[in-house]
């Protein structure tokens, strides 16, 4: 077998498996395109390559005018293509007139197979040769090189438009690719057979450059590995030179041989390709989870600078609104109170509730909003604290000697046990701690209805620590909620039962003032309906 008509096969073949993979990574405007080019070298090459293996001039005549049509076809797609790559540009049906000439010459070379080539002949050495019908020749390279220059233009101007260093990259390969392939494409089988009336062969392996350059960018800008590609190319010529070496063997017993190994190299070469497009895709869906991640990342930390933003406006207007009503609520419940002392007078019996009534909701509200005040300031890092030495039985007697009146109306049995004898003194701040005991002493009352409430101060850990305890009989505490219960807003889903005007903001307050006296708070429940203990751990000195 002549090693042209050979060469010519395995390109034929080669440009079709390229053709075969591009199109396989999606059907893109570029990857149709470029597949299209890819075949009609294929297509060129392999009637190029009957034309030399024919022994009949008719037969060479019919497949030199078909030669002459893919090529023809080559230099428009390519235009086609620079007009599309590494672009979003829509498909415009205007482009297509590009096409007008690639169908006249098909119609005329079909109607007259003597238009372009008046004459085929064999020279001496058993080669064939072409006299060319030059006007219309001429024509045909004029047509061959307006596509040309077309596909330049273009693929200046899309390079200088190119903001992206890969995207330059890009069209740098193509731009060498098409520069090489068509200079000596053109040479040897656009030029040379003006001259010396042949068709030299050698123009198809040169468009292996074009097509391996066209190939490469289209990958890069598909994002498609190289190592697949590579693995895939290597395997596939492996296959093509075992091939051969079958076919040109002097022997059955060679051939057998070989196609043995073909077989194996082809098996080999399946898995080999499978194993590292797998490798490739799980790397790939790495980098993308890890891009995706990293985005992610980027929102959170937008989202978390917004949200500490939106809570220190939260935090200032809580400041401000509860200041603004610190005032008003201070007059009107000094009024009430004088008015129900009678320092206006003597008032009706049908007043006086009334107007107690009015006294306990502005109690309430004030409360409130001073708890507002608190939260604003914690959260502003705003609270001030003035430590000192007190001894915490004393503090705690003098809350419950100033909630008397509240502990004898719940109509609870109320105590508070503590060893006389001990010394339980602290560094602490009176105001804030007394607050504390406050908080902690009315929420027992408020969630015990009925039954009691035993407060109790001991030392612990060889007198180390003070621990104060209170526990009540009320509607306890479910034990899925009491891990949340000091955070702010936050009040167990039972609570609404007994109490409606709890805020969900004296647990979070103490939880914030015993954290600053370096203490600790917790709460146990056996359940919904048993009960509650709240604990207070601070250091003893």
């Amino acid at each position: 077998m002549n090693y042209q008509i050979v060469l010519l096969f395995i390109i034929a073949v080669l440009n079709a498996f390229f053709s075969y993979f591009i199109l396989g990574r999606g059907k893109t405007k570029t990857n149709v395109l470029f597949s299209l080019i890819v075949l009609s070298v294929a297509s060129w090459a392999l009637f190029l390559g009957f034309f030399i293996s024919t022994k009949d001039l008719g037969d060479a005549l019919i497949y030199a005018n078909i030669y002459y049509i893919f090529a023809a076809i080559i230099p428009t797609l390519f235009f086609l293509f620079t007009i599309y790559f590494n672009s979003n540009k829509e498909f415009s049906k205007k482009n297509l007139i590009s096409l007008i000439p690639v169908i006249v010459i098909i119609g005329a070379f079909l109607f007259d197979r003597n238009l372009l080539l008046k004459e085929i002949f064999f020279f001496e050495d058993g080669t064939k040769g072409v006299i060319l019908n030059k006007e219309m020749y001429l024509g045909y390279v004029t047509y061959f090189l307006f596509f040309v220059f077309l596909a330049y233009y273009n693929l200046i101007n899309s390079y200088k438009k190119a903001s992206e260093k890969l995207a330059k990259l890009q069209f740098k390969f193509v731009f060498f690719g098409t520069t090489v392939s068509y200079v000596l494409g053109m040479i040897f089988n656009l030029f040379l057979p003006w001259k010396d009336y042949s068709l030299i062969w050698l123009g198809p392996p040169f468009t292996l450059i074009l097509v391996v350059s066209l190939g490469y960018a289209i990958i890069k800008h598909h994002l498609f590995n190289v190592k697949v590609i590579t693995t895939e190319v290597l395997t596939f010529t492996l296959w093509i030179f075992i091939l051969l070496r079958t076919i040109l063997a002097n022997n059955l017993e060679d051939q057998l041989i070989n196609g043995g190994i073909l077989i194996i190299v082809i098996v080999a070469g399946i898995l080999l390709i499978r194993s590292v497009i797998k490798e490739v895709e799980t790397r790939e869906r790495i980098e993308i989870l890890a891009k995706d991640l990293e985005n992610t990342n980027v929102k959170l930390e937008d989202a978390n600078v917004k949200l500490k933003e939106l809570d220190r406006q939260k935090s200032e207007f809580l400041s401000i609104a509860s200041h603004q009503f610190r005032s008003p609520l201070s007059a009107i419940k000094g009024y009430a109170s004088l008015i129900m002392e009678g320092s206006y007078g003597k008032i009706d019996d049908k007043i006086k509730q009334p107007v107690k009534n009015m006294f306990d909701s502005t109690n309430n509200l004030a409360m409130i909003v001073e708890d507002f005040l608190n939260v604003s300031r914690i959260e502003q890092g705003r609270m001030e604290y003035k430590f000192e030495t007190a001894k915490i039985n004393e503090i705690i007697e003098s809350v419950i000697n100033e909630m008397k009146p509240s502990i004898d109306e719940s109509g609870l049995e109320f105590s508070f046990n503590y060893d006389k004898s001990a010394e339980y003194n602290a560094k602490i701040d009176i105001g804030k701690f007394k607050q504390v005991i406050t908080n902690l002493i009315d929420n027992a009352l408020k969630y015990a209805k009925y039954g009691w409430v035993k407060t109790e101060l001991k030392k612990i850990d060889s007198n180390k620590k003070i621990l104060f305890s209170i526990s009540d009989s009320g509607v306890g505490i479910p034990e899925k909620e009491l891990s949340g219960l000091f955070t702010l807003f936050r009040r167990a889903n039972n609570a609404n039962k007994v109490n409606v005007k709890g805020t969900g903001l004296g647990l979070y307050i103490v939880k914030k003032i015993i954290e600053a006296h370096n203490g600790k708070v917790w709460a146990e429940s056996d359940g919904e309906g048993k009960g509650a203990e709240f604990y207070v751990e601070i250091s003893s000195i």
